[in-house]
């Protein structure tokens, strides 16, 4: 039974209360039919955020909600994203999100997870196949909720820069891997399932976290829409959910801030909010010593994802739930420390640079620490005088060699000369290209070089043809190379590790005189070789005038 406590108070009384919190243990056992239930029920007090509809005016109220009545629905905590910034912030909530499950199961919550797309991928486990088994009940269907669309950032949060956005693909194939998976949890991506789901275990409300809290967890099958149409309370977990984002620092909107007005937007028009660790700690169920949260940084490239670019990009580094830490970072990679450079206002970035960031109060840590890689790109070379397709070579893998000769992995072509390793036609970031060799990491081409090449000039970067079938459903976010180039044995240059649909690595290297062999080789960059077709287009040497 729902009992509430409809004493309205301000913002300011909301944010200095305790939040005291109580939890009422029964010892009677009325466990769900589906599996045995771990905890007795428990009553709880939460304090939820809602805004007027028409003043946006803020109210909160107590509200008391039994703990075996009360479902949490995590949303589409994706191990991939295409934009990188968005995939680095979905990940940044899995710390948070985890010891909050933790202490929702304890007390006996149940936890639905809900990757939407990739639930079936999850076939054979016991959190898919158990609630299957469930009696079907038809979901109501309420007119829809009156309310204005919520705003959209646009399908990329690394930034307004057109050159720097991140190309939509699906390549998400599950759900991050530092989410818990408990036992007990159950993985559903159907409306009436979810709600049959609810009816079976007489759950009467339902908290919502996760991403993309405009788009996903209000507009996917199993989202909150979907719910209050079937007449189920629903409350978002703003501690915990992260919109589709925006990140514009020129007029100083980051995707915190962001968020933080989508959120504004579903208290104000949708539903009541609440901060889960906000909740736990009133209840004495958290430990303030539990550091959880990263710093943030966007956009938020990383040493296996880079973020590449040409000009110099404003970076952001933020602490959204330790608004009073003291954020520091370095700029060669070393670990920050309380002594290190304090992080005040957005920074230019110009060069290749590796940021590593932590957040102290004093000399406590109390954020996770972060990292962030950026990468500059050169200034395009010129076209090859000589291109490497109508030159003799030697190639190396990926496959067995045995005396010399080469058995190809199966399903791996040897290099194809102006074609991808598949027979394509060479296509990087949408553009199409004439020459080139098509590879497939980890491959070494080999060639002699002859003393009128001045230079070696190149675009390397990813075969993009499976994003052509179902826009790389599950595979494009295997797909990750690294460039070398090698002349008598040293490494001359190299690229970052390169990724699917991003600008090709520009290669333009001169060749001192005398040197006999140039080796170009395409390594897997680090998540093995799946998908790792390497392109060197435009390819060849520069000759002496």
């Amino acid at each position: 039974m729902l009992a509430i406590d409809t004493r309205p108070c301000t913002e300011e009384e909301y944010v200095e209360s305790s939040l005291k919190l109580t939890i009422y243990r029964s010892l009677s056992d009325t466990g769900p039919r589906l599996s045995k239930e771990l905890h007795p029920m428990s009553s709880l007090f939460f304090d939820l955020k809602k805004r007027d509809r028409d003043t946006g005016s803020i109210s909160v109220t107590r509200t008391t909600l039994d703990a075996r009545s009360t479902g949490i629905v995590v949303v589409d905590l994706w191990n991939f994203h295409w934009c990188k910034t968005s995939s680095e912030r979905v990940a940044a909530l899995v710390p948070r999100m985890n010891k909050c499950l933790e202490i929702a199961r304890s007390i006996g919550m149940t936890v639905f997870l809900c990757p939407t797309d990739v639930a079936d991928n999850y076939v054979g486990t016991p959190q898919y196949e158990t609630p299957l088994v469930a009696t079907r009940y038809p979901a109501p269907d309420l007119p829809d909720p009156v309310y204005p669309t919520p705003a959209d950032g646009g399908g990329c949060t690394c930034g307004a820069s057109m050159e720097n956005r991140c190309q939509g693909n699906f390549g998400w194939d599950g759900m991050n891997p530092n989410l818990v998976i408990a036992d007990r949890d159950w993985i559903v991506d159907d409306r009436q399932l979810l709600y049959s789901l609810c009816r079976e275990k007489g759950l009467t409300h339902l908290i919502y976290m996760g991403v993309h809290t405009q788009a996903c967890l209000l507009g996917k099958s199993i989202g909150m829409l979907g719910m209050l149409k079937a007449g189920i309370p629903c409350i978002l977990a703003r501690d915990l959910t992260d919109a589709h984002g925006k990140y514009d620092p020129f007029n100083g909107i980051t995707p915190d801030d962001f968020t933080g007005d989508i959120v504004a937007h579903f208290e104000q028009y949708l539903c009541t909010s609440v901060n889960l660790v906000d909740t736990w700690r009133a209840a004495g169920l958290w430990d303030d010593s539990w550091v959880v949260d990263p710093v943030r940084v966007t956009p938020w490239g990383v040493p296996d994802r880079p973020h590449l670019f040409e000009k110099p990009i404003v970076v952001t580094l933020t602490a959204p739930w330790q608004p009073d830490a003291v954020i520091r970072y370095t700029l060669d990679g070393s670990a920050p420390t309380p002594l290190s450079a304090r992080y005040q206002e957005p920074m230019a970035v110009a060069d290749t640079t590796h940021l590593r960031v932590a957040a102290f109060d004093g000399d406590r840590p109390v954020c996770l620490p972060s990292e962030g890689y950026f990468a500059r790109l050169g200034n395009h070379p010129p076209e090859p005088d000589v291109h490497l397709s109508d030159l003799p070579f030697k190639a190396f893998g990926p496959g067995h060699t045995h005396n010399g000769k080469v058995r190809w992995t199966p399903h791996i072509n040897p290099p194809q000369l102006d074609q991808t390793n598949r027979r394509q036609k060479l296509r990087m970031r949408n553009r199409m290209y004439d020459r080139g060799i098509g590879t497939h990491a980890p491959n070494a081409l080999t060639y002699a070089l002859k003393p009128s090449y001045s230079r070696f000039v190149a675009l390397a970067g990813v075969d993009e043809y499976i994003v052509d079938q179902e826009r790389g459903s599950n595979l494009a976010r295997y797909p990750s190379v690294r460039f070398r180039v090698f002349i008598d044995g040293q490494l001359m240059a190299e690229s970052p590790v390169m990724r699917i649909l991003e600008e090709p690595w520009r290669f333009d290297v001169a060749i001192p005189t005398g040197s006999r062999e140039i080796r170009l080789v395409a390594m897997e960059g680090g998540n093995g070789n799946r998908e790792d077709l390497a392109n060197w287009v435009n390819a060849g040497f520069v000759t002496k005038a």
